[in-house]
């Protein structure tokens, strides 16, 4: 049984998340008019050919829980809509790394050893879809079924030089902002992984209305 775990927008007093980024790196992107914008610098970018800034909050809510909030601002005219999409994997390639869609939590699962790391996220609209890619897909039109549409090459699972990829759907109207998240919890017990993800949801409102 899983007891006396809570989260709080408060940093836990001892601090992982450095540690965490050096095992673990979650890139966030956007996908908008069948063209795929990663964040690379991690923090905001501007797309002027769409009158589109996002940027990006990153923030340890608890030691074992990196979350990521990313708000896009629509700048144009007219309501626009697009994905966020989120790219997660080990900063080092081994053989025995594993990453793997889990439909059953609906999470996506890496495991390194005894670590596990589990990815997940909610956008206001709630539609995901994840799939796990070669790592040399990922600067290419590989990872997706239909690039046009938006659509996610489905693949559910990937060992070695693998990276977890899902989009969370976001419609934004003229002159607004919206916001979808992310979050990376890292352990060493699937049960804890999962009770703490369903704690993510249930504690931050902003995430799960």
């Amino acid at each position: 049984m899983i007891t006396n775990t809570y989260l709080s927008i408060e940093k836990d007093p001892v601090e992982h998340t450095p540690y965490m980024r050096k095992q673990f790196s979650t890139i966030p992107g956007l996908w908008i008019g069948g063209n795929m914008h990663w964040i690379s610098n991690g923090h905001e970018k501007i797309i002027s050919s769409e009158l589109i800034s996002i940027h990006v909050k990153e923030e340890s809510i608890h030691s074992k829980v990196r979350l990521f909030q990313v708000y896009v601002r629509n700048h144009s005219p007219v309501e626009k809509n697009m994905k966020l999409v989120f790219m997660s994997r080990h900063h080092e390639v081994a053989t025995e790394h594993l990453s793997f869609v889990s439909p059953l939590e609906r999470v996506i699962f890496h495991l390194s050893g005894e670590k596990m790391f589990l990815v997940n996220g909610k956008s206001e609209e709630g539609a995901i879809q994840q799939t796990v890619q070669p790592l040399w897909n990922i600067p290419t039109e590989q990872i997706w079924a239909d690039q046009t549409k938006g659509i996610l090459k489905y693949q559910p699972m990937g060992k070695g030089a693998a990276a977890s990829i899902f989009t969370l759907d976001l419609t934004v109207p003229a002159q607004t902002s919206r916001k979808g998240t992310a979050w990376v919890v890292q352990g060493t017990e699937k049960n804890l992984l999962l009770h703490l993800n369903d704690t993510i949801l249930k504690k931050h409102t902003s995430i799960s209305k």
